[in-house]
Formats: structure tokens, sequence, C-alpha cells
């Protein structure tokens, strides 16, 4: 996989973070991969968040920038954050990932990112 293109501190993921209460946050807008309260290296570092985000790329590529977001937002608004068909394929492609590597060591899904 190419490696993706970050910006860190980013104002989008800023928001995200605060309306998440999550200390670090990583979101895809596009092609590119929005990161707050974490650097570059911390992001790249984790296999399974780099490949989580890598989902979001491809369903951005699949569906076209406009067109995934309001997909995305309509059917957050209709099922919350985690049930969000989106983030659930994100997160088991993730695990997927990090568990075909013997080596990686399984880390606690964040806190937004678990079932209430």
């Amino acid at each position: 996989m190419q490696t993706p293109r970050t910006w860190t501190g980013s104002p989008l993921a800023r928001i995200a973070r605060m309306v998440l209460r999550a200390p670090r946050v990583a979101m895809v807008i596009g092609q590119t991969v929005h990161l707050s309260g974490t650097t570059r290296a911390e992001f790249l570092a984790d296999a399974e968040w780099v490949a989580h985000e890598a989902v979001h790329l491809r369903q951005y590529r699949e569906h076209g920038l406009l067109p995934f977001l309001w997909k995305y937002l309509v059917e957050s608004a209709r099922v919350g954050y985690y049930h969000n068909k989106y983030e659930v394929e994100a997160r088991e492609e993730a695990r997927r990932v990090v568990l075909a590597d013997p080596s990686h060591v399984l880390r606690p899904l964040p806190r937004h990112a678990t079932q209430p």
C-alpha cells in the first residue's frame, strides 16, 4: 500500500476530536487523512489505524468525494457512528490486516469506536 497523504493538525480533525471526545483522531476527506492529537509518525506506526483509514480512502475513490460524504453522513444519522456500515467495514478490514501479521499486537479500540 502507498503511504497515505496526511494533514497533521487539521482543523476538521480537531472538530471531530472534540465531538467524539477522543484524544486523537484520523479522518479521511477525499484522498487525505486528516490528523488531530497525533503526529504523522505515530499514525503511520499503527498498522491497524492505517489499515482502517485505507478503507476510507478506497471508499472515497469508489463513490466519489461528495457522494461518499453524503452517504456517510446519512448512514451515521440513520444508525449512529458505531453502526455506520462504512465504519464497520473499516474496522473489520483493519482487524483482518493486523491479524494476518503475527507480530502485531492488537490495541483496544478507541472509546468512540466501541459500541455504547
